[in-house]
């Protein structure tokens, strides 16, 4: 019988499988980031190019009040007068009940998000505050304080 014959399992050398190649596997995954990579690059960009589409000028005018918060005869109107070139328009003049703002602030009262960010970039007051009110004559108010000076140029 073919019992005495030597079965050697080990002499055949082991079939290898397409699983079983590492170096394959590494370069599918590095194809995977690199491609998701590109796409979050690419996605980025083209949103850049969407927010930059309508100039300054294209896009509604934002209505402010302009209030003069630190108590200076005449600072809103000098202020509203150094904003006329811009893509602004103010609403009113006043001021605050009492004069005790040192540092120049927007008070969002109905305005979005964006037309923030536009009127922080045109008058270059970085603060603001929100007091939201849906029956106010404008969609903020710009409370002028002591620190004035650097934000008419």
């Amino acid at each position: 019988m073919l019992m005495n014959e030597d079965l050697d399992l080990t002499s055949k050398p082991p079939e290898k499988k397409w699983y079983s190649k590492r170096w394959l596997w590494y370069l599918i995954l590095a194809l995977v980031i690199l491609g998701s990579g590109l796409a979050v690059f690419f996605r980025s960009y083209s949103k850049g190019d969407t927010e930059s589409e309508y100039s300054e000028d294209q896009l509604p005018a934002i209505k402010v009040v302009i209030l003069n918060g630190c108590g200076y005869v005449q600072l809103a109107a000098e202020f509203a007068a150094a904003l006329s070139h811009k893509n602004i328009d103010v609403v009113s003049l006043g001021d605050t009940p009492r004069p005790i703002y040192d540092k120049s602030i927007i008070v969002v009262r109905k305005g979005d998000m964006q037309d923030l960010q536009r009127l922080q970039k045109m008058t270059g007051i970085e603060r603001w505050t929100s007091a939201l009110n849906e029956f106010h004559s404008a969609d903020f108010d710009i409370i002028v304080g002591r620190d004035y000076e650097s934000f008419i140029k």
